[in-house]
């Protein structure tokens, strides 16, 4: 008599990772990257783990939680100067570094950025970001005070800056999304350069005579411009 056949396994794919509160942030932070920050539910990011919306909550307490979470997971991406605090001979361009590096970190993940306005952010990289950005000014020899509200005023430029590019770029994913993605900020754009040529030079001759430089220019230097506008006006006279 032949022996019984061996049962076979219902198992049709390899055993999922345990959750964690990092797995949970990983996994908000790649429906970001594809879909964009609205996508970023707990619905979606639960399905991106193969489970169920309520198994997230026992390491994520709600949306807004994730978000946040996810913003101090990409400031946590940025290299930071070491301590103690850097000697005052070249802190302008160690700050104007440091803020581009975050910028371009944030702007890497379309949208994150306009999760530090509104709120102030308190995660641990956040936190370690800005005692850094806070420690170059003092070493440029910024007032306590003034160096204080200068932190609040980088903070609110890289949100602001980095939530524009996320406006001017809503492309996400793939195919015919990403290609009307593009379209429309084609559009918009070709809108705004078409208001700039029709201005009546009477009634705004400045803007009128100004189009061309108001269109003028690439992102990095209009960055590198708002970073030094900043420094300039923090540093001490």
């Amino acid at each position: 008599m032949d022996s019984p056949a061996r049962r076979k396994s219902t198992r049709t794919r390899p055993s999922k990772p345990p959750l964690s509160e990092g797995a949970v942030v990983d996994a908000g932070l790649r429906v970001l990257r594809r879909e964009g920050l609205d996508a970023v539910t707990m619905r979606k990011v639960a399905a991106e783990l193969d489970t169920g919306p309520a198994s997230l909550y026992v390491y994520v307490a709600q949306r807004e939680e994730l978000l946040r979470l996810m913003l101090d997971a990409v400031i946590a991406t940025v290299p930071l100067p070491a301590l103690p605090a850097p000697p005052p001979g070249d802190w302008r361009e160690r700050l104007a570094g440091l803020i581009t590096d975050v910028v371009h970190a944030l702007n890497a993940h379309p949208g994150i950025g306009r999760v530090s306005l509104g709120s102030i952010p308190t995660g641990p990289a956040w936190l370690d970001l800005f005692d850094r950005i806070l420690g170059l000014l003092l070493a440029g020899g910024v007032d306590r005070q003034r160096a204080a509200w200068g932190c609040d005023l980088i903070a609110l430029h890289i949100g602001a800056v980095t939530y524009e590019v996320a406006v001017a770029q809503p492309a996400h994913g793939d195919g015919l999304g990403a290609l009307q993605g593009a379209l429309e900020s084609r559009h918009a754009q070709a809108s705004i350069e078409d208001r700039l040529a029709a201005l009546d030079p009477d009634r705004h001759p400045h803007l009128a005579a100004s189009t061309a430089e108001l269109a003028a220019g690439p992102a990095a230097a209009r960055l590198a411009l708002g970073i030094e506008v900043l420094i300039s006006g923090l540093a001490p006279s």
